[in-house]
């Protein structure tokens, strides 16, 4: 709870001080060190998020799309968690990313949300696949609205990366592009939707 608290304090300094820049529509970037990169906790989050979905009267759907053809099926809402157990770990907050990442933050007015943005300082350990993440915060709110995620893994002769997007008490999708020197990258997506208003 602390950290978040810290965390809105730091957004609400970055949209004063948007505020005060003039009519200047392009973002304003600031580059924390990595000794003041208070990250926001991402893992947390997502996992309140599964804790309130699983408290909804609501069947999910999920969709799949691949090769131009998409599917879908009604899912069971345990089942909404075990797809995402992938991007729980590994455990996104300050104690355990600040070392190994940067922060990057601005207000994108074209999307009209602070956007927090993190990328890898260095190389990074072979057990962390994780190589990006942004956070979309309402500036008018102060609420969080979307949440972005890369992750990497090479073996053998292929390259697999998934993202995730998680659009906050709606739905999530994960994008899984599998690469193969000399072949077409093979691109499937699942998403997975519990709130069908617009």
């Amino acid at each position: 709870m602390q950290k978040l608290f810290l965390f809105l304090l730091l957004a609400c300094f970055l949209f004063f001080s948007a505020c005060h820049s003039g009519e200047n529509t392009q973002p304003s970037v600031t580059q924390n060190s990595g000794d003041s990169v208070n990250i926001f906790p991402v893992t947390s989050f997502l996992k309140a998020q599964l804790r309130s979905l699983d408290t909804l009267p609501v069947t999910p759907l999920k969709t799949i799309t691949q090769n131009g053809k998409t599917d879908s099926t009604w899912l069971r809402r345990e089942d909404i968690r075990k797809n995402a157990t992938p991007f729980l770990s590994p455990e996104i907050d300050s104690a355990t990313m600040y070392s190994l990442f940067t922060e990057k933050s601005f207000l994108d007015q074209t999307i009209n949300a602070f956007t927090f943005s993190y990328d890898p300082k260095g190389e990074l350990p072979d057990s962390v696949h994780l190589t990006h993440w942004d956070v979309y915060m309402n500036p008018e709110t102060k609420s969080i609205q979307r949440i972005y995620m890369v992750k990497q893994m090479n073996g053998g002769n292929q390259t697999i990366t998934t993202q995730l997007t998680w659009l906050v008490n709606k739905w999530y999708s994960i994008r899984t592009i599998t690469e193969i020197p000399g072949h077409e990258a093979q691109v499937k997506e699942e998403k997975m939707i519990w709130n069908f208003d617009n």
